[in-house]
């Protein structure tokens, strides 16, 4: 042990006097100060867009430069930044810089160069360029311009460099670009050199740059995109070209009040349940705006009380529902195969939705039949649950398990189940932090993933539960309710 620490201070020496000899050695030279000759902006008022061309000459008679830092600032946005090499005892330096139109470009700004030399010994000099002026360029009026529609927004807040239009009637999902000018067709003129186009572009809405070859068009980014479901439609568009942030407007959506099956649309699902066995069949489906507490109409729906999701659905009447999910639009599914109603929200995640996935589940309707499994393809196979308040969610089921120890894969006929964050695989609930609501249930060894998994004693007891589960309070509750 005495040799290593000897071996440590010995080498600890060595490097130092090394250190100590490369310093004596190098070439010192004397205390001196980098003078800028020349540093000067061509321009004195530019328009965003437009470049500015920087002139510099730098000297040290006694010391030999280094380097050339610049940095070009308008506001408090730095818009570029650059290391000049710069050797020997002068140097010269002539580049541009473009000054983009961006978000936050003030009116009248000055654009600022900032200049630093410094030579070998570390020494810099520091200069400040600021006799060029930026303005925004005049946009007066600016098109919204969809595949099907151009509006023209005006000007209505100089000061704020903010653009509208009221009275319209755009449907409640648009894609568009902006322009400042359109062709006769009310059209993006694309040609045009002096239009300013504008799309979406690392996240936000930018300036976009367009290419014309064999009269094909080509831009980088992509369409601006306004969406929101809950809106009738875009009854006005807002434009806040200082910020670059566009929103719209319009009359809320009334929760629906009747529920029609034959108005659904057809889309094709494949299902595989828990034997294995993949499905394709046709199911119906529509996005509906679903009020809490809003009763509805169902119609061309038989037996309607056991066909509609009680998670979701309170059966008042022979052809009446009250929906007791939070207000908002869903994804309503009907499978005529069962005569079943499903909804969801497919992009939900925690902590506004929970999803039970597993073995032994099926529809809360009668007779009942296992149809779940380990996937996400359909409604089938998963269950989306209902927000009961803040941290408690709840799904009712058909459930089963059973017990065949002689069966090919005995686990594909028992009762298995986790709650999941997402409709997919990702953050989950692991039965392992949470209390078993009653002997149905247990959690088995964490090298089982935490899943909720059927006792001996719920074997051969099927029917219809409800699960709900506390995240606040780590509790279940497992209920045979039919």
């Amino acid at each position: 042990m005495k040799n290593i620490i000897n071996s440590i201070i010995f080498g600890l020496l060595i490097f130092f006097v090394a250190s100590c000899q490369e310093e004596e050695l190098r070439v010192h030279f004397p205390t001196s100060m980098p003078v800028f000759d020349n540093a000067v902006v061509a321009e004195n008022a530019i328009t965003y867009g437009d470049s500015i061309t920087l002139s510099v000459g730098v000297s040290d008679p006694l010391t030999p430069l280094s380097t050339l830092e610049i940095k070009v600032v308008v506001g408090d946005e730095i818009i570029a930044t650059e290391s000049v090499r710069t050797k020997g005892n002068s140097a010269t330096y002539t580049q541009k810089y473009a000054v983009p139109f961006v978000a936050h470009m003030p009116q009248g700004a000055k654009v600022e160069v900032h200049l630093s030399s410094i030579n070998v010994e570390g020494t810099a000099k520091d200069t400040i360029i600021e006799n060029t002026i930026a303005s925004r360029p005049a946009i007066p009026t600016i098109y919204l311009v969809t595949a099907t529609k151009t509006v023209e927004l005006k000007l209505t807040d100089a000061a704020k460099h903010i653009y509208t239009a009221e009275g319209l009637s755009l449907e409640n999902q648009v894609s568009f670009r902006l322009a400042t000018k359109v062709n006769w067709l009310k059209k993006i003129d694309w040609a045009n050199p002096d239009n300013l186009i504008f799309g979406w572009i690392n996240g936000g809405v930018n300036l976009i740059d367009v290419t014309i070859n064999n009269n094909i068009v080509s831009t980088t980014g992509d369409v601006i995109q306004l969406a929101d479901p809950t809106l009738m439609g875009f009854k006005k568009i807002t434009l806040d070209l200082y910020n670059f942030t566009i929103k719209g407007e319009g009359d809320k959506l009334m929760p629906a009040t009747a529920m029609n099956i034959n108005t659904f649309g057809t889309v094709e699902l494949s299902s595989t349940d828990h034997l294995n066995v993949t499905t394709k069949e046709s199911w119906k489906s529509n996005k509906m705006y679903l009020g809490k507490g809003t009763e509805m109409t169902i119609s061309n729906l038989a037996d309607v009380s056991n066909s509609m999701d009680p998670t979701f659905f309170e059966v008042t009447g022979t052809n009446t529902v009250k929906f007791l999910g939070e207000t908002g639009v869903y994804t309503v599914y009907y499978l005529p195969r069962l005569n079943y109603v499903f909804v969801e929200q497919t992009d939900a995640v925690y902590p506004n939705a929970l999803w039970l996935v597993g073995v032994g589940m099926g529809p809360a309707r009668t007779p009942g039949v296992k149809t779940s499994s380990w996937n996400w393809n359909s409604p089938l196979e998963y269950r989306f649950c209902r927000k009961v308040s803040e941290g408690v969610f709840e799904t009712v089921f058909y459930a089963n398990h059973e017990v065949d120890p002689t069966a090919a894969e005995p686990w594909r006929l028992t009762f298995g189940v986790k709650f999941m964050h997402q409709r997919n695989w990702g953050n989950e609930e692991s039965s392992q932090n949470y209390a078993m609501p009653n002997s149905y249930l247990y959690s088995p060894s964490p090298n089982d993933k935490g899943n909720f998994n059927g006792t001996a004693e719920f074997a051969n007891l099927p029917g219809i539960y409800r699960f709900t589960i506390d995240i606040n309070n780590k509790t279940t509750s497992f209920v045979k309710i039919k």
